[in-house]
């Protein structure tokens, strides 16, 4: 998994200076209880080393510089112009400023979302690598030494932190529990939790494995039919919008622009207008369908 890049969480200056606004995170984390956790599953905690309150005490700090360096952005050449307005520049400051705040406030659950849908890509080929490698008479350790050797992503990178926890003389239960905690997937703590229930109560692993394995393959279904029954409307929708509309309106523009003192409305700008609207509509529909691609299909 690629660490998580945000400038401002890099910057020692910024941190240092953000110690004074500790006070304030700690009366802020009242209203964001669930941010201790987020953080520590997008990997920011790790990343950044850095806890709650200093993440809000840095939010509100570049957010008071934003609001600052906005509120004189807009507010001198009104001045230089004679028509100041101190209230302008501090209004356009105080919605930039809180837009800002609120989106870094947002971003750790967007890296969250982003992290599921990277895990759970692969994961059912892992967990039934794992089942096959179980059955085969592998020991636990060293199956899950062979996942995070593999290809499998994020995944892969989960088991090699495991990994190096048990070679530093953390019990592979423990190891195993401290993931199913930190992880942002539903799926994939499920599995690390039939693992970790079977591992301390001497059942058997691979029918555990294999049960949490056709419970995920039987979502993948359920998913895949909920995709095409939202891909339905959306290709009526995408016919409609990209291909019959943008056709008939040309065809209605030639024929309107052959009427007498109707001739500019079909003239080449009108066209280039149509077709960065087209463009732009592709671009949506490409990216809407891609937002509703299932997390649990691989690929």
């Amino acid at each position: 998994m690629k660490k998580t890049r945000l400038p401002f969480l890099e910057s020692r200056i910024l941190r240092k200076v953000s110690h004074a606004f500790m006070g304030l995170g700690s009366v802020l984390i009242k209203f964001t209880p669930s941010l201790s956790l987020t953080l520590k599953q997008s990997g920011m905690a790790d990343d950044y080393k850095i806890s709650p309150r200093e993440y809000l005490a840095l939010c509100f700090l570049m957010s008071s510089l934003v609001f600052i360096f906005v509120s004189m952005l807009v507010y001198l050449p009104f001045k230089m112009t004679g028509k100041g307005n101190t209230s302008i520049g501090i209004v356009s400051g105080a919605i930039v400023a809180g837009s800002m705040y609120f989106g870094l406030m947002m971003y750790p659950q967007m890296v969250v979302g982003r992290r599921v849908k990277e895990i759970e890509r692969n994961l059912l080929f892992a967990l039934r690598s794992i089942l096959i490698q179980i059955r085969s008479g592998v020991p636990i350790f060293n199956t899950l030494v062979s996942i995070s050797a593999g290809d499998y992503g994020p995944i892969s990178t989960e088991f090699k932190n495991v990994i190096e926890r048990v070679r530093t003389g953390t019990s592979v239960v423990d190891a195993l529990e401290d993931l199913a905690v930190r992880n942002p997937s539903l799926y994939f703590r499920r599995a690390i939790w039939q693992l970790v229930n079977s591992m301390k109560s001497g059942s058997d692993v691979g029918n555990n494995l294999s049960d949490v394995i056709r419970s995920l393959s039987e979502e993948q279904l359920v998913e895949i039919r909920r995709y095409k029954s939202i891909l339905n409307p959306l290709a009526m929708m995408y016919m409609m919008v990209a291909v019959i509309i943008p056709s008939l309106g040309i065809t209605m523009l030639i024929i309107l622009s052959s009427f007498p003192g109707m001739e500019a409305i079909g003239n080449e700008q009108t066209f280039w207008v149509l077709l960065v609207g087209v463009i732009f509509m592709q671009i949506v529909f490409m990216g809407l369908v891609k937002s509703k691609r299932p997390t649990l299909i691989g690929g």
